[in-house]
């Protein structure tokens, strides 16, 4: 299942296809890396199923969030990158997702990262807050 693409980035802002701005402020759910994976590889589906069907609700109320990965987890890049595709995957028919977080942990890798969740979910779109201190990057 294809969603079609409801926002875009224009000029590092988010903007409605339609052209109407929108503000990132309060648009992050966080979701635990370990939450998602309790193994290499191993997913927790129980999780998964919860989490869809508490972002379905958002749908329902017309709500939009980005997933904000917690990167909470001793790993590298790859087997990070691959848990949150797999969630990508469970989460995939949720049009209240505008897309995911890029955790300031796998910055230099970010181009594998927006790549493989991008793969089959070409809706979604990216940001990263490399400091604290520093604006938001969207993607």
């Amino acid at each position: 299942m294809k969603l079609e693409r409801l926002f875009e980035v224009k000029g590092q802002k988010l903007y409605t296809m339609s052209g109407e701005a929108v503000s990132l402020e309060e648009k992050a759910f966080p979701v635990k890396w370990s939450d998602v994976e309790s193994g290499a590889e191993e997913y927790n589906e129980d999780f998964l199923a919860k989490l869809r069907d508490e972002l379905k609700s958002l749908e329902e109320k017309g709500e939009f969030v980005f997933i904000e990965p917690v990167f909470d987890k001793s790993a590298d890049y790859g087997q990070f990158t691959a848990s949150m595709k797999h969630c990508a995957r469970r989460i995939k028919d949720c049009v209240s997702v505008i897309g995911f977080a890029i955790p300031t942990e796998i910055f230099e890798n970010r181009a594998f990262y927006i790549e493989e969740l991008s793969a089959k979910h070409t809706q979604y779109c990216f940001f990263c807050k490399q400091d604290a201190g520093s604006d938001v990057v969207l993607y």
